[in-house]
């Protein structure tokens, strides 16, 4: 074979050709292809490698004593190859850079957001399970300090039952005074960390078997609105609690989930709102002290001799041991909010 000026740039046409496809191929493989200059890169060697391998083919086909017809088919031959192998190319290197998605269009993940620290309303029965008395514990959420929180406590039984009687008197601006006595408490705490005592307020609920409260938070970590819930579901209290981010936080983030706490029994059955008042006070009026020898029911709190509130944290089984878990109640002796990527903990 005659190796003239023709040959060896053929041959070498054909060699660069074949590196060029290399380092493209190695590109999207070695760096992912993460950047878009490292796609340009491979693309880049992509096409360089088609261009010299279809130039070099010519050449060293043209150069040959193969007749015209034979050239051409040659020529057309490598040229498809080429091409499809640069094609399939773009496209495994594109796919690799943007990631598995959708027909339409994938979204990109949401980061995740550090956990808020706030001031949130919980309560409990006070002197004894079935009592017509409770008291609203004010407790901490979150891993850090919460800082100047604003609670705002809303009835909503006794707020629907003054709607209802607005409904029926359109002429009427206002309710009565004392229809259904205090639907409101305004709570201000300066400081509250995860240790200690964040305080608490008494509440006598129109129907303690069924209880339906908001409460607006404002702290410095934003502003949330807390939805809560008590039903008692064959002779046992169980309840539901979902902690939101308000409405400006939702429309910043729509991507995002609103939720930052939410705990729910799942014997949980949830009722509707009150539309009266009773005609007699549901529950039992109970000393809200110890008392000696008796069996208590979780969820119960005392008020001890010292004048703190105590809250039952555990009750003594029939083998001896000792039952804690208390499904929802437990965020009456629990921190929550340490974690970052869980919402019940």
């Amino acid at each position: 074979m005659d190796w003239n000026i023709d040959r060896i740039l053929a041959v070498a046409g054909i060699g660069l050709g074949i590196l060029a496809l290399l380092l493209g191929l190695g590109a999207t493989l070695a760096m992912d292809a993460k950047t878009k200059g490292e796609l340009r890169f491979a693309y880049g060697c992509f096409v360089a490698s088609a261009l010299m391998l279809f130039f070099s083919v010519g050449i060293w086909d043209i150069r040959t004593d193969a007749s015209l017809t034979k050239r051409v088919v040659i020529v057309a031959i490598c040229s498809a190859i080429i091409g499809g192998c640069l094609i399939e190319s773009l496209k495994w290197a594109k796919q690799r850079h943007e990631g598995p998605r959708p027909q339409d269009e994938q979204k990109e993940a949401a980061p995740v957001l550090p956990k808020p620290s706030l001031v949130f309303v919980f309560g409990v029965p006070l002197g004894d399970n079935d009592s017509a008395s409770w008291m609203m514990i004010l407790r901490h959420f979150g891993p850090s300090i919460a800082h100047n929180c604003k609670i705002d406590f809303f009835d909503q039984d006794r707020i629907n039952i003054q709607h209802q009687w607005l409904l029926a008197h359109p002429n009427s601006p206002f309710p009565p005074p004392g229809l259904a006595g205090k639907s409101r408490d305004l709570i201000y705490i300066p400081e509250a960390g995860p240790e200690g005592s964040t305080g608490s307020f008494p509440w006598n609920p129109l129907y303690p078997d069924r209880q339906h409260y908001t409460v607006n938070i404002e702290c410095r970590d934003g502003v949330f609105t807390e939805t809560w819930e008590v039903t008692r579901v064959e002779g046992i209290l169980r309840s539901r609690i979902t902690i939101e981010h308000g409405a400006q936080w939702i429309a910043k983030n729509p991507n995002q989930d609103p939720v930052v706490f939410k705990l729910e029994d799942p014997e949980f059955v949830s009722t509707q709102l009150a539309t009266e008042v009773p005609k007699a006070s549901p529950g039992k009026i109970v000393h809200p002290g110890w008392k000696p020898n008796h069996r208590f029911e979780i969820p119960a709190a005392i008020i001890d001799p010292n004048g703190q509130l105590q809250v039952m944290a555990g009750i003594k089984l029939p083998d001896g041991s000792t039952l804690t878990d208390f499904g929802c109640w437990n965020i009456l002796t629990k921190h929550f909010g340490d974690n970052p990527k869980s919402k019940t903990e």
